[in-house]
């Protein structure tokens, strides 16, 4: 009896210690959730004023003479596959691996040639395992996620798509839609496809003059649109881990308390039993000796 009793506080002051934990972490990813929610809520109001921009500015423009919006009939589909780089958050992986896989077999069946590119040592893992070949894995950048690192990734899948065969380009990720609503999605960046944001702006008849002209203005601001929707997207990724992680750790932290709840009326039961059974022998030596 005495034995069960240490054992249960031991257990006790160890789920005690590891609620202490999941705690913290749930603070730690509310705080990088609200920093990433900021960066992510900035790069909107850039988005809508780009995309504006090279609708005015391509009005006069044919868009089919631009290499990045051209569509081709044939060549590879590249799968860029994000995901976190540690774990302890939930569903998060799990859900875009399997979304991964499950758009690869849509792919095979299809018979498209697929190229895998990821970012996460989660997804690089898991694929690689599975034998996947993997084209490139951009390591750590989801950890310290820094402008230049989603530049570098922009520029290689736009030099990949205009020098080899490349078909089409697409993200396979987690959006980010609110602290507690995340959805694993496929979103194409290549061949472009830019969202008509004049209706939602002031319109203002002014006739404008371009120097140099529309189309190298076009050319000129085209690059720095597909740095800014890469940038946009890794953002909304890591936006989704923060959050998925925070709900991971406030259910753990509920459940270690139910544990502790639970634990505790266990260990009160037994000490409870431990005097009853004390007093009965107490009471029985008591008559024994009267008689």
């Amino acid at each position: 009896m005495a034995e069960n009793l240490i054992d249960l506080k031991r257990r006790i002051n160890s789920v005690k210690n590891t609620q202490k934990i999941t705690r913290a972490m749930k603070t730690v990813a509310a705080a990088k959730l609200r920093k990433n929610v900021k960066k992510l809520n900035r790069t909107e109001g850039f988005m809508r004023k780009i995309e504006y921009l090279l609708n005015r500015v391509g009005k006069k423009l044919d868009y089919k003479d631009f290499p990045l919006f051209k569509e081709k009939e044939e060549g590879k589909v590249v799968i860029v596959a994000l995901s976190s780089d540690k774990g302890l958050c939930g569903a998060f992986n799990s859900h875009t691996i399997k979304e991964v896989e499950d758009y690869y077999k849509h792919l095979e069946e299809e018979k498209e040639e697929v190229l895998f590119i990821t970012s996460g040592n989660k997804i690089y893992r898991n694929l690689n395992k599975k034998g996947f070949i993997i084209e490139k894995d951009y390591k750590s950048i989801m950890s310290d996620l820094k402008f230049s690192d989603s530049v570098q990734l922009s520029e290689y899948l736009q030099e990949i798509y205009l020098n080899r065969d490349i078909k089409r380009v697409e993200f396979v990720y987690t959006e980010f839609i609110s602290s507690s609503k995340q959805e694993t999605t496929v979103k194409q960046i290549l061949p472009l496809k830019i969202e008509n944001r004049e209706d939602e702006m002031e319109e203002l008849e002014i006739k404008y003059i371009f120097e140099p002209s529309s189309q190298e203005i076009f050319e000129y601001i085209l690059p720095k649109y597909v740095n800014s929707l890469v940038y946009r997207i890794l953002l909304g990724s890591i936006a989704s881990e923060h959050a998925a992680r925070m709900i991971a750790m406030d259910i753990a932290t509920r459940n270690a308390n139910d544990m502790i709840k639970s634990l505790t009326l266990t260990m009160n039961k037994l000490r409870q039993a431990s005097i009853t059974k004390e007093l009965l022998e107490i009471i029985t030596a008591t008559e024994a000796l009267k008689r």
